[in-house]
Order: structure tokens, then sequence, then C-alpha cells
């Protein structure tokens, strides 16, 4: 998926022709839509966010792939109901008509997406505890019951981030089949370890968990 959230070097939004939709990104309703589509369960390398580049520069395919992931705006996924609240703030040409339509195809596809979900790869995207709260959120609902392996490695995710993850993942019924959980190259410290260790500890909570 490629994404250009933003106007590349040397254009402004000023500058564009009369009638051209000028409004930010993230404040249009479809725009907003269809990236919360393409982040429900594809892996980090493979959503890009274009306006990220910057003029004059090389790129490699590493480079590319570092400079418009990290920073590019990819957040976790939502569950249908937060999705449809934070729809309310976003503007659409038909809105009346719009509005109802997405939060329909939302959750079709978010049940659709996750319910047969066996791994998920949400590596080196920047996330830190607000974002891996969201997607404990997603968890916890039981929404990925064929989950075998999680990744998160190489974000910023720290204790509390690992404290609301060992809490979806201690729930029962929660990922009942996840078996690997890559969590290196964060910033979590102790309190965190033991919290997620205690929680998978309980009965029915990931016990093929390695």
């Amino acid at each position: 998926v490629l994404r250009l959230t933003s106007f590349p070097d040397g254009h402004k939004a000023e500058d564009q022709a009369e009638g051209t939709n000028v409004a930010k990104y993230f404040d249009r309703g479809w725009c907003y839509t269809e990236q919360s589509w393409a982040g429900l369960t594809k892996a980090g390398y493979l959503s890009l966010d274009l306006g990220k580049m910057r003029d004059g520069k090389e790129y490699s395919f590493d480079g590319l792939r570092l400079d418009c992931t990290q920073t590019g705006g990819r957040r976790p996924p939502l569950l249908p109901s937060a999705f449809a609240a934070e729809l309310e703030t976003k503007s659409f040409t038909n809105g009346k008509d719009d509005k109802p339509l997405v939060k329909r195809l939302y959750e079709a596809a978010f049940e659709e997406q996750f319910g047969k979900a066996t791994e998920l790869h949400y590596n080196d995207l920047g996330w830190g505890d607000a974002e891996a709260a969201q997607l404990a959120e997603v968890l916890a609902s039981g929404a990925a019951p064929r989950l075998e392996t999680l990744g998160l490695h190489a974000n910023k995710i720290g204790d509390e981030g690992c404290k609301a993850l060992a809490a979806a993942l201690g729930k029962e019924g929660a990922a009942p089949r996840l078996e690997t959980l890559y969590l290196n190259r964060n910033k979590i410290g102790d309190e965190g370890c033991k919290a997620l260790a205690a929680a998978l500890g309980k009965e029915g909570a990931a016990p093929r968990l390695e």
C-alpha cells in the first residue's frame, strides 16, 4: 500500500489548481478510512507513506522502507466501535451517505481480516506505549482467534505498553493459539517483563507461548 499523506517538497496547498481538495490527509473521511483498512493486518514494511520522501535524496529499498514507515503515520488497528467514533470527526463530501457505508465496510473488513489472521507483523513502526495499548484493546476483544505469531520488535514500547499487552494476552480467549511473540529491540524493563510473565502464566492464557 502506497500512501501520500502530504504534498511533495516544492508543492504547497495554496498553489494547487482551483477545486483541488487540499484538506489534510488525516482529516479526510475516505483517506482516513482507506488507511485504516490498509493498516489492519498488513505487515509494516508493506504500507509506505511516500509523503515522507525528500526531494533530491537517493533511496535504497531499505532506506525508503525505513523513512516511509517509522514516521509514516501508520497507526495500530482500531476496534470497529473506536473507528466509528473517530470517523465522526472526519469530513466527507457526502457524509450523510458515506459515513454509515464506511462504518459497515470497516467492521466487515475488521472481522474478516482478523478472523483469519495467523501472523501479524507490526515491526519497526516507531510505536510506543499508546500504540501498544491500542493494539491490546483489539487483542483483548478476541478478534484474532487464529493468531499464532505476533511481531512487535524494533519499536519503542516500554513497561506500560507491555503491561497493556500482558493484560490483553492474559485474558481467557484472547489469542488462544498464540505461540510466538517478538518484543525484542523495544524499551521494556523488568516491570513489563514481570507483568507479561505473570499474565501468560494464567490458566487459559496463550498456553503454548514460548
